[in-house]
């Protein structure tokens, strides 16, 4: 059941304030519309504080409410400011920044099944969780076998999870400051998210949170079992400037549910990517595993996007861990590795085994460039360590792999990144935390430069993973990765120590395994067969040079005796001008065409490109006889 109502205005506690970059004002908020979807009495607003729950702690209830839009068009920044008081118990409730274009610009929310999780299509949200008990069962849907704080927040965007942590600062209680900032960059937004005067995220990156429309609803809801409260006071609602327009990515399909078996676990593709010269500020890459119904491995296995060099070396820059039969989709942050992702460019995707009844598992991956530019870019990437590193004797634990590194540095270098991820899967490399160590010395000659860098290679959230909840043991924490989830990578930066014109040296040092906190110290034989994938990386960036931006009308067929054929225009070209009018769409073309033809000229100067190349023709009047793809 469910009754809409309006709210009576709201006291003048709650403002909305709309910011711009230069200057900001504040509005009253508009009156909010109330749904009840559940049980219980509804929300209720109560001496500025709004109840999104009843105060009767009444189990099984789902309300909402929603705030007419407070500004036409989608905005360059967006967010709340607000006071929060959430009680222990459960369930939660979500932050919703409503899609117009889905949801309307007034009138109710829609109805969400689970408040805390805000899967809403065209939509960012950010869910509050405070349910999550914990449970020892293997293979329970319920995740938190340590028993860890249930105070979870989580961000959304277009119907689905991103991501899920635990708050660092303790917010249930009494009210306490919540602040919700989110910012469009190139590619997507970043996110900051702070409760309790601490960083829950911090400029988070959300791939393709591109600018829309959006008006605020607030929605809170309760479990059979558990109750809690869900009051907001001092409401803001924050906007920036209106948002410029975007070219939409250029979208490159690499492989189209390819699937493994026993007998094939990897594929491989040459795709022509954008050369290296064209404006492009982010690259993100698009992972899927689909559901391969019988044909699915049951297990967790090792997997890899790759680049292929031209000698075959395969150098991974996506390293993931399938899941437990539970489809995954991932979009990953792959810009650092632009100079690897231009002109024709070998990829791999590998998955599974060649042993396990003949099963394996059903991908995709695809790319998206981002128009624009940014002040740095990345030049040059220097592989430091790629490979497999056994452990073996407990004289060698991995030293043998991981040999000191010397590299130049090049005098234009303006900010350098060590990129590290690692995966395995014997039991003491995946189940057992070790410590590492980079050490970076910016001058080989200078001792004293040297640098140090401590981290510990262990993941102990895979419980709170998005592609939740699967078959199997997908709970359990691990050495840094997760069934179901693409391997976060140990990012170093060493800009601040970076010495441009030097060469610089890098040691990779492992630590000896801790066995002090195990109930049972395991066996040399196990601790020997230890061993972990690893693949890392030395990013170089540098002042970002003048590129051109991106040609938007690529040449997919080009007819016989045509007039682009005669000037020498081959399928893959892009084309720029025609008679010194810019093209973004093929309307642009037909326009250029015809106006050309209306001053009756016999011929038509053509800027067009073929990869970096430049080419400028001449062709005879009317249609090139091309068929077109805009990117």
């Amino acid at each position: 059941m469910q009754i809409r109502s309006r709210a009576r205005p709201l006291l003048a506690s709650i403002l909305c304030t709309l910011v711009a970059m230069a200057a900001s004002y504040a509005q009253a908020l508009p009156e909010p519309t109330r749904s009840r979807f559940g049980a219980g009495a509804g929300p209720s607003d109560d001496s500025g504080v709004l109840h999104i729950l009843d105060q009767s702690h009444t189990k099984g209830q789902s309300n909402a409410v929603a705030f007419d839009r407070a500004a036409d068009g989608a905005r360059a920044s967006f967010g709340v400011r607000c006071k929060l008081r959430v009680l222990e118990g459960g369930d939660g409730g979500a932050f919703t920044f409503l899609s117009t274009a889905e949801y309307g610009a007034v009138g109710p929310a829609p109805f969400v099944r689970n408040w805390t999780e805000p899967n809403l299509q065209g939509t960012f949200a950010v869910g509050i969780d405070v349910h999550n008990p914990k449970n020892d069962e293997p293979f329970s849907p319920w995740g938190n076998y340590q028993g860890l704080p249930e105070r979870e927040v989580s961000l959304h965007w277009n119907g689905r999870e991103i991501v899920k942590r635990v708050a660092p600062a303790e917010f249930r209680g009494d009210f306490a400051a919540c602040e919700i900032d989110v910012a469009h960059v190139i590619g997507g937004a970043e996110v900051t998210v702070r409760l309790a005067g601490t960083a829950v995220y911090d400029r988070y990156f959300v791939a393709g949170l591109l600018p829309y429309e959006s008006r605020l609803a607030i929605g809170a809801g309760t479990r059979d079992d558990a109750t809690t409260e869900f009051d907001v006071r001092d409401l803001k609602i924050v906007t920036g400037d209106p948002a410029r327009k975007l070219r939409p990515a250029a979208h490159f399909e690499v492989f189209h549910h390819v699937m493994t078996d026993s007998a094939k676990t990897a594929f491989e593709k040459v795709v022509d990517l954008p050369p290296a010269e064209w404006a492009f500020g982010r690259v993100i890459l698009n992972l899927e595993i689909h559901d391969a119904g019988d044909a699915w491995d049951e297990w967790d296995r090792n997997g890899e996007v790759s680049i292929v060099t031209a000698d075959g070396t395969k150098l991974g820059i996506v390293p993931f861990i399938t899941s437990y039969r539970t489809p995954c989709k991932w979009q990953v942050d792959v810009t650092h590795f632009r100079p690897w992702l231009a002109g024709k460019t070998r990829f791999e995707i590998a998955a599974g085994t060649t042993f396990y009844k003949n099963r394996g598992f059903l991908m995709s991956v695809s790319l998206d460039f981002h128009h624009g530019a940014t002040e740095t870019e990345p030049y040059r990437i220097v592989p430091l360590w790629v490979g497999i590193a056994h452990h073996g004797a407990a004289d060698n634990h991995f030293r043998d792999f991981f040999q000191p590194q010397t590299v130049t540095i090049d005098a234009e270098a303006c900010a350098a990144r060590i990129f590290t991820t690692t995966t395995g899967h014997s039991q003491i490399g995946e189940f057992v935390p070790s410590k590492r160590t980079i050490a970076f010395r910016p001058d080989a000659a200078d001792a004293a430069s040297e640098q140090r860098f401590e981290n510990t290679l262990w993941k102990d959230d895979c419980y709170l993973n998005p592609n939740r909840p699967q078959f199997g043991t997908w709970k359990y924490s691990r050495a840094g990765w997760a069934p179901g989830d693409v391997v976060r990578p140990w990012w170093i930066d060493l800009t601040p120590h970076l010495a441009p014109g030097k060469t610089a040296t890098f040691a990779y040092e492992p630590h000896p395994y801790d066995f002090a906190a195990e109930p049972e110290k395991p066996s040399d034989k196990d601790v020997s067969e230890a061993s972990h994938v690893v693949r890392s990386y030395l990013v170089l960036y540098r002042k970002s040079s003048e590129r051109m931006a991106a040609p938007a009308l690529r040449i997919m067929n080009v007819a016989d005796g045509s007039n682009a054929a005669k000037a020498g225009l081959r399928e893959g070209d892009y084309l720029a001008s025609y008679d010194g009018r810019a093209l973004s769409t093929t309307d642009d073309l037909r326009a250029a065409i015809a106006a050309t033809a209306a001053e009756k000229r016999t011929t038509a100067r053509v800027i067009a490109y073929r990869g970096a190349e430049r080419l400028d023709v001449e062709v005879g009047p009317g249609k090139l006889g091309v068929a077109l793809a805009e990117r």
